[in-house]
């Protein structure tokens, strides 16, 4: 046992255990409290500080999120909160996933524990949720929120939206949760785990949640059978779509027949007009972007055709709901490059471990492509709790890694 690992077992233990409340509440809180317990679990033993290898992925998130906020200096909005929650909140999560990974013995099995009791609780509440039509949050949304004055419609869009939050935690550590019943020897609790999130990813009308879950699936599945060549292959993927899906996208967008846009949800073609105006913004500002959080006051109008009419919707709205061409939109091609270098090197890094097991490679692709779909088709990059709860993803990844037999 390394000193410290009594205040990171409790740190990885409260973290687990508070993803189901939280999770509950819509997600928010955990971004802050993964943050505080990465300050209470900071290590303090020289070993962790010194890696066996130079860790040249975190070197290149560093400089890439250094030019994040060195860009906040051109950036037309003026509101610095952004500036501090991802300044200090994306090296907090990173210590937070690296130190109580690094749990062994009875620490790391509680935490497991935790980890296990956070995802099954979550997924019985949005079972729950989804079997009697979101009594719970409606009732907190109309007595605690006063989400009468938003009108019925206004009020499912608020439930749906709560508990569309809630399923991310639910499905970033499904898998994971799932594969470490399946060491242990309890491979229909990992069914039965899988399966809920099969069912939140369903429900509450959030379609990205869906799309997010049967990417995953499959490409967890692949990775079973070639774990080191589709880790390498996905990152590898990745950098180029980061470098070159902004620039093809809208010309892609402009030459779609109407009869599929037609055949698209209204949420869909809201995103099209959105990512549309966001490539003319680019091509307006392509090398260095408009600057961190530079979204929000670049705002237009746009329409939408829904419910049998047209409907006047943000062009913008706060972010381009689309990962990449929120990175060129606000630090540029030259942030664009940064991202995808790291994607290289991290994907190298991984693919390459020497102790790196088949259910780690599994649950690294789950959790990749899970998160970004989530955020290429809907969430911003920015936002920190989406961050924290990857935090938590990442986490169980080290709890999968091969046991050492004793001699």
């Amino acid at each position: 046992m390394q000193r410290g690992d009594t205040r990171a077992g409790w740190a990885g233990l409260l973290a687990f255990a508070f993803a189901f409340p939280f999770g509950v509440a819509g997600s928010l809180m955990i971004a802050p409290w993964v943050s505080l317990l990465a300050v209470f679990a900071f290590p303090v033993h020289g070993r962790f500080w010194r890696p066996e290898r130079p860790p040249w992925a975190l070197f290149g998130v560093g400089v890439l999120l250094a030019w994040a906020l060195v860009s906040f200096s051109w950036s037309p909005h003026d509101d610095a909160r952004q500036l501090w929650r991802t300044g200090l909140g994306v090296p907090l999560y990173i210590l937070f996933a690296v130190r109580v990974g690094q749990l062994d013995g009875p620490w790391r099995r509680r935490a497991e524990t935790a980890l296990l009791f956070g995802v099954i609780a979550l997924g019985l509440f949005l079972l729950s949720e989804t079997l009697f039509d979101g009594a719970a949050t409606r009732g907190f949304k109309l007595a605690e929120e006063n989400g009468a004055v938003h009108g019925e419609f206004g009020v499912e869009i608020l439930v749906n939206r709560s508990l569309g939050h809630a399923a991310v935690p639910l499905l970033l550590m499904s898998m994971p949760a799932a594969l470490i019943t399946w060491r242990e020897g309890g491979p229909a609790i990992g069914v039965g785990i899988l399966a809920l999130a099969a069912i939140a990813a369903f429900s509450f009308d959030t379609e990205v949640n869906t799309v997010a879950f049967v990417f995953g699936l499959v490409a967890a599945g692949l990775t079973a059978l070639w774990p080191r060549t589709m880790l390498a292959c996905l990152f590898g993927l990745l950098a180029g779509a980061v470098i070159v899906l902004p620039l093809i996208l809208p010309g892609l967008i402009d030459v779609m027949p109407d009869s599929w846009r037609a055949a698209l949800p209204a949420s869909f073609e809201w995103r099209l007009q959105i990512w549309s105006y966001t490539g003319d913004l680019i091509r307006e500002q392509p090398w260095f972007g408009y600057g961190l959080d530079a979204s929000r006051p670049l705002n237009g109008e746009a329409e939408v055709f829904a419910l049998g009419s047209l409907h006047n919707v943000e062009a913008l709205p706060m972010h381009p709901h689309n990962a990449t061409l929120h990175v060129w939109l606000e630090t540029g091609a030259v942030g664009a490059a940064l991202l995808a270098g790291v994607l290289v090197a991290l994907g190298g890094r991984i693919a390459a471990a020497p102790q790196l097991s088949r259910l780690q490679a599994i649950a690294v692709a789950w959790i990749t492509v899970v998160y970004v779909s989530l955020i290429v088709f809907s969430y911003g990059v920015w936002q920190e709790w989406h961050q924290g709860t990857l935090a938590l993803a990442a986490t169980s990844v080290f709890f999968l890694a091969a046991r050492h037999r004793p001699r």
